[in-house]
């Protein structure tokens, strides 16, 4: 039998199959695109698109495992009804197959987006309203809509659990996710001003823990939220900014700025410039804090680690991998190859 992982060259997917192949498993990962996360890596790859049934059929063998990671991220919109058909669509594909084809369980990485993580007061469960008729965000949407989807085929008689995680970070972030620039720009000195408030951040090590526990103790057709810490943008580059020994501006910048900017995004958008700050990104920074993990914790033992730890461990796999210096030497690359035309 084989353990699938989908979005297997993702950040997520990187630190799963690493995982997944200390532990003697045999992997196919799925990807359209992997990129250089899985070179020299023993797995077999299946490049392909989710939303293809007839690859997924020739992929997955009955009694076989699958981590469902796959999914587009946004801040900007429906990418022209990409989020919602990878996302919905993708997820229903995926659950469909896997409960025809019989596979042995199905654990669907969905988000704390899916939930009306707008909403303050009492902290963010597993029986907060979904993000459904609550949010303006498409990703948040698409997040629950495809959480529900899964759990339509759960019904039908598909093994399925669901995990919520809350911000990810960490190490192996091959394409270098929005979390990963941050932490690159700063150990390079050229960071800037961060931005105000924060939101839930929480190891991906520790994300792949919960999916490992969700797939041997989850309940089938339940959710589990997969938080770590509350921490701000800039207690996060402050504690970057002492490990790599690099200065980053005292103050962040003023929530009114990001106001401001984004209500002049219609004006820019008009003139055929991209807007710097989105109402979901915005969103982000105003959402509820307090994301509880306790059901995880109570039910699968899931515990997630200190923060410190983690943008340590972002460092150290930067400087093993020497990643900055091949990111800057292939953009260096890229300069001279277009000054050259």
């Amino acid at each position: 039998m084989s353990t699938l992982v989908t979005g297997a060259g993702g950040h997520l997917g990187a630190t799963l199959v690493r995982t997944l192949l200390a532990q003697g498993r045999s992997v196919k990962a799925l990807d359209l695109d992997p990129g250089i996360a899985l070179a020299g890596l023993d797995v077999e790859v299946l490049r392909g698109d989710i939303r293809d049934a007839d690859f997924l059929r020739s992929a997955f063998q009955p009694g076989d495992t699958l981590f469902h990671l796959a999914s587009v991220i946004s801040t900007s919109g429906d990418k022209g009804g990409l989020v919602q058909s990878v996302n919905v669509d993708g997820a229903r594909n995926i659950a469909k197959v896997a409960r025809e084809v019989g596979l042995k369980r199905l654990i669907h990485t969905s988000s704390i987006h899916a939930y009306d993580i707008d909403t303050h007061g009492a902290p963010i469960t597993e029986q907060t309203r979904l993000a459904i008729g609550h949010s303006s965000s498409a990703y948040n949407v698409s997040k629950a809509q495809g959480q529900l989807a899964v759990f339509e085929e759960g019904a039908k008689g598909l093994d399925v659990v669901v995990v919520n995680p809350c911000g990810v970070i960490g190490p192996y972030d091959y394409k270098a996710s929005r979390m990963g620039k941050f932490f690159r720009a700063i150990a390079r000195g050229n960071s800037g001003p961060v931005g105000p408030s924060g939101f839930n951040w929480v190891d991906v090590r520790d994300v792949v823990q919960g999916l490992l526990l969700a797939e041997t103790k989850g309940r089938p057709g339940e959710a589990y939220i997969l938080a770590g810490h509350w921490n701000s943008n800039l207690a996060l580059g402050n504690i970057a900014a002492g490990i790599v020994g690099k200065p980053i501006p005292a103050k962040p910048i003023p929530m009114w700025t990001l106001r401001a900017l984004h209500a002049l995004g219609p004006v820019l958008t008009m003139i055929g410039k991209r807007p710097p700050v989105t109402r979901e990104a915005l969103d982000a920074l105003l959402a509820n804090p307090n994301m509880s993990h306790a059901k995880a914790t109570t039910e699968l033992g899931y515990n997630p680690r200190p923060v410190e730890d983690t943008i340590r461990a972002i460092y150290n796999w930067l400087a093993d991998e020497d990643i900055l210096a091949k990111e800057s030497a292939a953009h260096k690359a890229r300069k001279a190859a277009k000054a050259a035309k």
